[in-house]
């Protein structure tokens, strides 16, 4: 998503919970470019910064985010090293300092690509009529994947059940752990108050929805239900 050429809202709703997920979901997909380390200094990113402090749990991530950005290198040398941490974390070069993406490296035990987390969410997708971009060629288990399926659910105000299944069953199942081994790797600060932002953001996104999840005693299958 490209928050430099948007138009902000100030009050909170769909278009801007959406918003901010499709922000995530670039940030976790491709390293920052020079010439969007200058919008996040003093463009219309500095200004989706600004709001995204606002929001619950946000403030301290973005902090940390700001720091790494506002040093007194130019923004293509801030842009290099936020390339060379990107390739460190989630290319799967950094060895032991490598941070999987991928939901399946959490859930389910094995660690390995395409488990059932990556079946389960392509499910999802094609469920909601949605195809990954060609140039973008990664298991639909991927964060940036999951971020931009939660995303257009919120966008289309799909339905407050389809978005706490996504949340409850996927997203949340395994991001805090992301969280805290990105946190730990990362040696920018910037994806690490990324991933802050990312877990603040998903706990007020699940408790701004009115659904309760429970499971059906017959069959161990969880369900969601209006409270």
């Amino acid at each position: 998503m490209s928050v430099y050429s948007a138009r902000f809202s100030e009050s909170p709703g769909p278009a801007w919970n959406a918003m901010i997920a499709e922000w995530l979901a670039g940030l976790f997909m491709a390293p920052v470019l020079a010439d969007v380390v200058t919008s996040y200094r003093v463009g219309l990113a500095a200004r989706f910064l600004d709001l995204l402090a606002d929001e619950p749990g946000c403030e301290a991530g973005v902090l940390r985010m700001r720091s790494a950005l506002m040093t007194e290198d130019p923004p293509v040398t801030v842009a290099r090293k936020l390339a060379a941490a990107f390739t460190l974390l989630f290319d799967g070069v950094g060895g032991p300092h490598t941070v999987s993406p991928y939901e399946s490296a959490y859930v389910g035990g094995s660690g390995r690509l395409f488990g059932s987390p990556a079946a389960e969410m392509d499910r999802l997708l094609r469920q909601s009529d949605v195809s990954t971009d060609g140039a973008f060629r990664e298991p639909p288990d991927h964060l940036s994947i999951e971020l931009a399926l939660l995303a257009r659910l919120t966008r289309q105000d799909a339905g407050h059940q389809a978005q706490a299944a996504l949340l409850d069953d996927h997203l949340l199942s395994w991001v805090p752990n992301f969280a805290d081994r990105c946190g730990n790797a990362d040696p920018t600060g910037f994806y690490a108050g990324a991933v802050g932002v990312l877990t603040a953001f998903l706990t007020a996104q699940r408790a701004s929805l009115p659904v309760r999840r429970h499971t059906i005693p017959a069959t161990g299958v969880a369900s969601c239900r209006p409270e």
